[in-house]
């Protein structure tokens, strides 16, 4: 099971391979992103971290995500409105999203039929599955 530690470990190892520093910036930002219990976009955080952080720049916090996203421990998504949001990439079991498209809800679900079928369509089009995304977008029950 992966945890901040691990996480860690990896963004170090990340840097080191790519001549990058490690800095205390990108140190806060992992910390602060561990503390969010689900979704969240760059905006959010940063503003989380300015009340602490100041010296952290909003580019700062952008770049950092990318970096974070394409090292895996965050995935980035589109749920649907201007703005990626994230969340990590560990620790959380495959879902998928229900999105009301009035409010931006997010409905995290998983449903096994549906994972069945997806499979059963990629071997009917000899595909191997690497992952996949599915967002559902509708009203919710405050929107109907």
């Amino acid at each position: 099971m992966l945890d901040f530690q691990t996480a860690l470990y990896q963004l170090r190892q990340f840097l080191k391979e790519n001549n990058l520093r490690f800095t205390n910036e990108r140190l806060t930002i992992l910390e602060e992103i561990f503390q969010f219990a689900d979704h969240f976009d760059a905006e959010k955080l940063f503003n989380h971290i300015r009340k602490h952080h100041r010296h952290i720049s909003r580019a700062t916090v952008y770049r950092t995500l990318d970096l974070l996203s394409q090292i895996g421990i965050i995935t980035k998504e589109n749920l649907g409105n201007d703005f990626a949001s994230y969340e990590l990439a560990f620790n959380v079991p495959h879902h998928d999203h229900l999105i009301c498209v009035e409010c931006g809800k997010v409905i995290e679900f998983s449903d096994q039929l549906i994972e069945d079928s997806q499979q059963k369509i990629c071997k009917k089009y000899n595909m191997v599955m690497i992952r996949h995304q599915l967002q559902i977008f509708g009203r919710c029950k405050e929107h109907q």
